[in-house]
Parts: C-alpha cells; sequence; structure tokens
C-alpha cells in the first residue's frame, strides 16, 4: 500500500511499539476502543485480540477495503469508513471508551480537540502524533512549548507524555520523532457552558506570548484598563506576568474573575 503524504500517513510497523501503546492504554476484553486512522492495520491486529470491542474510522477508500476484508468477519470489530472530523460524533462515542491510535500527522491536534469536549464520556485517549505536538499538550508552565492548547487540553484532562517512538518504527520514516501521549479526562472539567469564553481568553492571552497579560487581556471583550486592577485583585494573577508563565489553575482563577467582573 502506497502511504499518501497528503493524508498524513506514516505507517507503524514495529510490534514493541504497538505492545507498549496497548499497555500504556491497558487494553482489556472490557474495553471499548475507537482507533482513528488504522491504515495497515498493525496497531489494529493487536487491538482486536485486547479489546472486547473495536471501532476503526478509516478516510482512505483503499486502506478501508483492506481494512474490511481483514477483519470484516470479525464479531468485535466495527468499521467507519469516513474522515473523523466530518463523522457524527454522537453514537461513536460511548460511555468509558478507550481511544487508542496512531493519528495522521497533519490533522493529529484538529482530531484531539473534535474529542475533547467529549471528555466526560471517555476513560482516557492514547495516541502517538508528532513529538512537537506531544510536548505542546503536555508541556507545564514555565517550558518553552507551553502554550494555548496546553492550557485549554489540561482544563479537560490530565496530560501526561508515554514515550518516544524514533522514525526508524514507521513506513515510509517521517522526518521527526513521534510520541505517544496519554489523556485521562479530569473529575473536575471546566463546564460545557464555559469553553467558548475560555478558549476566547486563553487565545487572547497568547496571542501575543511576549506581552504582560495587562496588555494581552485588553483584547477581551468588555475589558479595559481601568479593570485590571479588580481583575488582579480577585484572580491573583501577577498581570505583569506573561501568559507561558501562568499555570493551568491560574488560568481557571483568571477566567473565574473576568466572567464575574464581566457580569457584574
Amino acid at each position: 500500500m502506497r502511504p499518501k503524504p497528503s493524508l498524513g500517513q506514516h505507517f507503524l510497523k514495529s510490534q514493541g511499539v504497538v505492545d507498549r501503546i496497548i499497555a500504556l492504554a491497558a487494553v482489556g476484553k472490557n474495553d471499548h476502543v475507537l482507533e482513528i486512522g488504522p491504515g495497515t492495520g498493525a496497531l489494529t491486529r493487536s487491538l482486536v485480540r485486547h479489546a472486547g470491542r473495536l471501532v476503526a474510522v478509516e478516510k482512505d477508500d483503499a486502506l478501508a477495503r483492506q481494512l474490511r476484508e481483514e477483519f470484516g468477519n470479525t464479531p468485535s470489530f466495527g468499521l467507519v469508513h469516513g474522515d473523523i472530523l466530518e463523522c457524527p460524533m454522537d453514537g461513536l462515542v460511548t460511555p468509558g471508551m478507550k481511544v487508542v491510535a496512531n493519528l495522521p500527522y497533519n490533522v493529529a491536534t484538529q482530531i484531539i480537540l473534535r474529542l475533547a469536549p467529549l471528555s466526560r464520556l471517555l476513560a482516557c485517549i492514547v495516541v502517538m502524533v508528532q513529538k512537537e505536538v506531544g510536548s505542546r499538550i503536555c508541556a507545564k508552565a514555565g517550558d518553552s512549548d507551553y502554550a494555548a492548547l496546553s492550557v485549554l487540553l489540561s482544563s479537560l484532562f490530565s496530560c501526561t507524555p508515554g514515550f518516544l517512538v524514533g522514525p526508524e518504527n514507521f513506513y515510509p520514516e517521517p522526518k521527526v520523532d513521534s510520541q505517544v501521549i496519554k489523556l485521562v479526562p479530569r473529575e473536575d472539567p471546566l463546564p460545557g457552558a464555559d469553553r467558548g469564553d475560555y478558549r476566547t481568553l486563553v487565545f487572547t492571552a497568547f496571542g501575543q506570548r511576549r506581552k504582560m497579560l495587562r496588555n494581552s487581556l485588553l483584547g477581551l471583550p468588555g475589558m479595559t484598563k481601568n479593570l485590571l486592577p479588580e481583575l488582579a485583585r480577585l484572580s491573583g494573577a501577577n498581570l505583569d506576568a506573561r501568559p507561558q508563565e501562568l499555570a493551568p489553575e491560574a488560568f481557571a482563577k483568571l477566567f473565574r474573575a473576568y466572567r464575574q467582573i464581566i457580569d457584574a
């Protein structure tokens, strides 16, 4: 099967890496698993053996045919031939489901953000992404990779790095290292009604990451210089800091203070 660069295809070929992914996700017979971008089926074969139920979503026509031929008669396997960024998520993601996948490089972040609002339904997400993406998702305040994505996902998940995977484990070999990461839903996620405004605040803060928060946050709707002292008092945040210096918990306090001021 010839990989299609336009779809970000780099097929996993190492059984050792597959085994480590299965172990990190702790896949067992009681688990219902969603695999996105199964490709040639290297991970799929092990998931079929270990999971109680596996649903695979594949966009590529030829690969979908190949997967149907190999696994179509397996009762615990289901195939969705489509684009995960366009598929209706209702019914696809079920309570307690685990997402285990080697994600297509070019849309990995988009896929994770599509899954994020469904965090309460998921047991965990264990996926392979480019090392740069994995580092950004799992970064802590003060890290060079710490960004808006780090803060947004940490409001819904506990994000931890798993292990690095070298280019030699794929066909064709990518030009960068990959990383397996694990996202476990938080018990106290940001309420769904707040997520749009929280996203606006975080992106406004990081939109000018070299500026102090007292300057960048003036881009928020309704925020003025006269309101900054009250924002600092209510949130306890140092508005002379830059966004990469604030931990996710500090962003949450900043958001609550902003909402309190604007809603007053």
